[in-house]
């Protein structure tokens, strides 16, 4: 097919877009759209050849297959090798362990189901995750396992025949993007093939349509639609965020933008002189390497500061990027693809080579569990351990773990009960251990994300059902005599500290509503909030029960896994002051709208409070690590070192020997 300058510009458009998102620059919080920019250019440009070749009997789905391993493994297998040695280099175990199932996920072409089972697209853990962007690969690799066949297949239909025939499923693909988006079905949404085939439908009908042929649109006309169409994808990158519902119906204004400039750009337009530009050009030939490198250098940066990454870091990070990428055009994926220098055969084995390599790299990384041994400090990382009981008794979701059903364990009469969201899981269990001793027993009561929405239903789905049955569980248990209490109170009042330490996030809840609750300002709904949980507190303690409540835990201002990790495996301990990681000063800022109210309760020989800044913190300062053990398994909840700590305070009343 006769080649286009501008499609090159277009790539260009998209793989920027991309690049400057993933480096969070100012004004760019759409520019993840550009994924679907390349979804639509890879449908028309393929498709467009496969045409060709029906036309002519030339078509052969196993040269439809060595044009796709000499396009992308030759310059993927660079990238994932350079990331795989950084990645033993630079990776904590658990980290490490990860990466490991990502690189194995990409080597079977399904890393965009594995990203949608591990973690969202938009949180901050993916930002540390190197091989994240290889989904959109998965995506066209599952496409183009079965769309040649197809269109093969269904060749004796013509084009017409196959057009609406695409139409149809392309439809069906958007119809299931909006349904998953309703029933919040985020993340499969995503990544998921079935919601993001109509982005490739739509490039494949613009090769089989052919719009451009069509003569009843004049020369001005198509100038105007081509701009209109780059303007709906800019529009995209600066009007979109992560708060936008997508893929959907939001998801075309970009595919039409880009739909729109591949029909009706020519070079002689405003547009098209634009993007057929020698800078678009040099960078849309370099965008797929470009595309693959950034991903990488952007996580490890994220990865190994302390604190969000400067402008300027992520600066020298693009250019490294660039550097990377220009090294990767010409001296790895333009040989490849000349077929002189390497045939077909020699093409398919270093193909199932590169491939079963990653598998192995994939495979020893998961056995060894992250390989811990690399580390000087591979006991202290050990010790951010989780509850052994948070995957059976921590409960979510409208079918959630009955409170009748709950765990029960350690001694055989439960006369504790712990209730609250993920804070309190390593609380029951360090409190079932001390209980052992006098052969008593714990009931743990914990539904992940859900404030004490007694009062109020809770966005979160289950939550406010699963705690008035707890609640009132608890009330009909005369047995159970003492009851822990503890939520992630700021978290949900005023957001997640994220990577904004050393300053202090102060967000609306609303978003963590129901839209009934819309017309009420942030403050009515903090007050809300409280006298919910002052309700929880009162009914429990009118139940004859000896309540505890929990004050806010400390937050980390990073992941332990990243404080505790030397820089590399060269180093001998970690760069931060594990002793002095954050302060009581910003403990007592960033908590004293709960502070203020949990101390406003009446405490006395029924009702007590536990304070975990008294036994976590000393002398102003609040570490990470006591006694060579990580007191945290992430930024923000106990380990069991940490929760075995807090249940040492007085106020339980437990012996502490």
């Amino acid at each position: 097919m006769k080649y286009r300058r501008e499609v090159d510009g277009l790539r260009a458009v998209a793989v920027l877009a991309v690049v400057f998102f993933h480096a969070g620059l100012s004004g760019f919080s759409g520019g993840y759209v550009g994924v679907d920019v390349f979804f639509v250019i890879s449908g028309y440009l393929i498709t467009s050849i496969l045409l060709a070749e029906l036309e002519g009997q030339r078509f052969s789905i196993v040269n439809f297959y060595e044009r796709r391993a000499r396009r992308i493994l030759p310059a993927l297998t660079v990238v994932l090798l350079a990331t795989s040695v950084a990645a033993f280099l630079l990776m904590p175990p658990s980290l490490l362990s990860g990466y490991a199932q990502s690189l194995a996920s990409v080597a079977a072409f399904c890393s965009n189901v594995f990203f949608y089972l591990s973690s969202g697209y938009f949180s901050t853990a993916s930002d540390e995750k190197p091989l994240l962007h290889t989904w959109s690969l998965a995506v066209e690799e599952q496409y183009y396992l079965l769309f040649p066949l197809l269109l093969a297949g269904l060749w004796f239909l013509r084009r017409a025949g196959i057009a609406w025939l695409l139409l149809g499923l392309a439809a069906i693909s958007l119809l299931t993007s909006e349904y998953l988006l309703r029933q919040k079905a985020i993340d499969a949404n995503f990544y998921l093939i079935f919601s993001r085939a109509w982005e490739l439908l739509a490039g494949s009908l613009l090769a089989l349509v052919r719009p451009e042929s069509w003569s009843f649109i004049g020369q001005r006309a198509r100038a105007w639609l081509a701009s209109i169409g780059l303007l709906l994808i800019v529009g995209a990158v600066f009007l979109l965020d992560h708060k936008t519902p997508f893929p959907g119906l939001y998801a075309l204004l970009p595919v039409m933008g880009a739909c729109l400039v591949i029909t009706f750009c020519d070079a002689g337009s405003t547009t098209g002189k634009l993007l057929s530009s020698r800078l678009m050009v040099g960078i849309g030939l370099i965008s797929y390497s470009l595309y693959l490198w950034h991903q990488p250098l952007f996580a490890f940066l994220r990865m190994k500061t302390a604190y969000p990454p400067t402008v300027m870091m992520f600066a020298a990070a693009i250019v490294a990027a660039f550097a990377l990428a220009i090294l990767s055009y010409f001296y790895v994926e333009q040989p490849f693809r000349d077929k002189r220098r390497y045939s077909r055969h020699s093409i398919f084995q270093l193909s199932a080579a590169s491939l079963a390599v990653m598998l192995l790299l994939g495979a020893i990384g998961m056995q060894g569990d992250g390989l811990p041994g690399r580390f000087k400090q591979a006991e202290l990382m050990a010790s951010a351990t989780a509850s052994p009981m948070r995957e059976r008794c921590h409960t979510s979701g409208t079918d959630y773990l009955k409170p009748q059903d709950a765990c029960e364990y350690f001694g055989k009469q439960t006369t504790w009960a712990t209730l609250g969201d993920s804070h309190t899981v390593e609380l029951a269990y360090a409190l079932g251990e001390k209980l052992q001793k006098q052969d008593q027993g714990v009931l743990h009561l914990s539904f992940s994300g859900c404030p004490p929405g007694l009062l109020f239903e809770a966005k979160q789905p289950g939550c406010s059902a699963w705690l008035r049955e707890a609640v009132a569980h608890l009330e009909q248990r005369d047995d159970i005599r003492h009851v822990l209490v503890g939520f992630s109170y700021t978290r949900f009042l005023f957001g997640d500290l994220g990577h904004l330490y050393p300053s202090i996030p102060d967000y609306s809840p609303a978003n963590k509503y129901l839209p009934a609750y819309a017309s009420l300002s942030p403050e009515e709904l903090r007050e809300q909030y409280w006298l919910s949980l002052k309700t929880i507190v009162d009914r429990l303690l009118a139940a004859g029960k000896e309540v505890y409540v929990v004050y806010p835990i400390p937050e980390l201002p990073m992941d332990i896994t990243k404080a505790i990790t030397p820089f590399s495996i060269f180093n001998d301990s970690s760069a931060h002051n594990l002793d002095r990681i954050t302060s009581q000063d910003f403990y007592l800022a960033r908590h004293a709208y709960m502070l203020e109210k949990l101390d406003s309760l009446t405490y006395g020989n029924k009702l007590h409070a536990i304070k975990p800044l008294e036994t976590l913190c000393v002398n102003g300062d609040c570490p990470a690590v006591i006694d060579d053990e990580a007191l945290y398994f992430d930024d923000n909840h106990l380990s069991l070192a940490g929760a075995r700590k807090v249940i040492t305070d007085p106020e339980l009343g437990l012996d502490t020997k």
